[in-house]
């Protein structure tokens, strides 16, 4: 079991999070722990969490918040999941994330048809890969500076292209302590 970094202030107990990391290393994704985790994790907005999980099933996974914040997770392959809005999510769509294990944090061809599909109903978007999470935000439908953005017309030209962040930088920004992991 891998052990997260400033985990005491999550609702997670080590005996759910041990039996979702073996879930997820055999890769039983409709396992009740591992969902419950995954939901736990990604309320609190511990991404972390959730790209460890993917790296020990080895696939890809989605979180998808909707307007009334909940949340809905769903697991693709080793190399594919893709935004698929659920039954009864509400919009618009505050954030999509999904992960590319042991991968590049970046926008695939698959990413990038699922932002310009979901240009009218998704605020923000997020892959999490190395060296850590990449975001991008929606400026039709959020706030954004200026910046580069993924296309110079079309639907792509709404979303902002922003740097991957190191995991480590990530841990500062978010206020997470890793001392106790060296």
């Amino acid at each position: 079991m891998i052990q997260l970094p400033d985990a005491q202030e999550l609702s997670l107990d080590d005996e759910t999070w041990a039996r979702a990391c073996r879930a997820a290393s055999e890769r039983r994704v409709d396992d009740v722990d591992l969902l419950a985790a995954q939901t736990t994790l990604s309320e609190a907005g511990r991404w972390d969490g959730v790209y460890v999980l993917s790296v020990m099933a080895g696939l890809e996974t989605s979180v998808l918040i909707d307007a009334d914040d909940r949340v809905f997770i769903d697991w693709g392959t080793a190399g594919q999941v893709t935004l698929q809005p659920p039954v009864g999510g509400r919009l618009p769509f505050k954030l999509w994330v999904h992960t590319h294990p042991r991968f590049a944090a970046y926008w695939s061809s698959t990413d990038t048809n699922s932002l310009s599909l979901g240009a009218r109903i998704l605020e923000s978007a997020m892959v999490l890969g190395q060296p850590g999470p990449k975001h991008s935000n929606n400026r039709s439908m959020v706030a954004v500076e200026d910046t580069s953005m993924l296309g110079d017309a079309g639907p792509l030209s709404h979303w902002t292209d922003e740097e991957p962040v190191p995991w480590g930088e990530w841990y500062v920004q978010n206020n997470i302590a890793t001392e106790e992991m060296e």
